[in-house]
């Protein structure tokens, strides 16, 4: 098969995955919007998972703006800055907005250099939306007697706007760094252009992209270690749970009991697949600007994370299945007529 035909088949999974996983996001935000509609309130789990879909929404679908332009034929456009697309969330719609603007010139570093910082947002916001909501779900279902987490309990609903919050203000400032690298690296380019420095043009790539990882790797500590975190103290819980049921002699069929298990399998799997993003980022750090198969293998690969989770999301949770159910029937009949 022709490399350029298996690229363009590599894309158009790519632009189906975003697509698919934005519409995903959507139907999660649709069905809070109906329940508030209905309720006149919403409780605070849906309202994380409203700003975390909307979030993952934005990702997803910009993603598909931006394989979608190379499938037209528009993907010289975003050629300009290759370490920015191999984060591939934003920047898709930003490139060309920029480019329509007349901003994106070789000659505007500042320009690019704003893709990187809104790109990182864009992760950063939704590692750390996901760690509000495994947050919530540790402090809401287990039962530890200490004194701050009593506090956490009792207050939880109210301190969620403020975490919510600060997660962008810590999303804001931990993308001002890239944006920084990359300038440095545009100012670098502009003003050395002899055929010396050219030649070198793939090292110093590879140099700015393993720069990037880091600050990816240390703005991802701290909510990793909160997962980490909640993620012990749920099973810690449900151990001690389990162990007094089974001294009780009571069986296994708490309902508390079994939103231990879905806590648990839902942020399970919401860090094995983030763990996935980083083992994936790592792997394809250095063949990811040679080789265009590995570029749009680690494309695909990167951008099921958000999809996965969120359809586990509406499948573990029935009420929420339920008005998925309802809201994509109401879909298909609209466009059957």
């Amino acid at each position: 098969m022709d490399i350029t035909c298996l690229q363009y088949i590599l894309a158009s999974l790519v632009c189906t995955e975003c697509i698919a996983g934005g519409m995903i996001n959507l139907i999660i935000v649709a069905a809070n919007i109906m329940k508030w509609r209905t309720m006149k309130f919403l409780n605070t789990v849906d309202e994380i998972l409203n700003y975390l879909a909307i979030s993952r929404s934005l990702c997803l679908f910009n993603g598909f703006l931006h394989y979608f332009l190379y499938l037209l034929g528009l993907w010289d456009i975003l050629n300009y800055l290759a370490i920015s697309r191999s984060l591939c969330l934003f920047n898709g719609f930003l490139h060309y907005f920029l480019y329509l603007l007349g901003l994106w010139d070789v000659g505007n570093p500042w320009a690019k250099s704003s893709v990187s910082v809104i790109t990182m947002f864009l992760y950063s916001t939704n590692l750390w939306f996901a760690t509000v909501l495994c947050v919530f779900y540790c402090v809401k279902i287990t039962s530890y007697s200490w004194k701050f987490f009593i506090f956490l309990k009792t207050k939880i609903s109210t301190l969620v706007p403020w975490f919510l919050l600060a997660s962008l203000l810590i999303s804001i400032s931990s993308s001002l760094p890239f944006g920084l690298t990359n300038h440095g690296m545009q100012k670098q380019n502009l003003t050395n252009v002899s055929m010396e420095n050219l030649t070198l043009s793939g090292a110093q790539k590879f140099k700015v992209s393993l720069n990037l990882f880091m600050l990816l790797l240390l703005g991802s500590i701290l909510p990793f270690l909160l997962f980490f975190a909640a993620i012990f103290l749920l099973l810690h819980s449900l151990w001690m749970h389990t162990r007094r049921m089974r001294s009780s002699g009571s069986g296994f069929r708490s309902p508390n009991l079994k939103s231990h298990f879905n806590a648990v399998k839902s942020m399970s799997l919401f860090l094995v697949l983030q763990t996935m993003y980083l083992v994936i980022t790592v792997h394809f750090l250095r063949t990811i600007e040679a080789n265009k198969i590995a570029f749009w293998i680690y494309s695909i690969l990167t951008y099921s994370p958000p999809a996965i989770h969120s359809l586990y999301i509406i499948l573990s949770n029935s009420e929420l299945k339920k008005t998925c159910i309802s809201i994509l029937y109401v879909l298909i009949c609209c466009a059957q007529e």
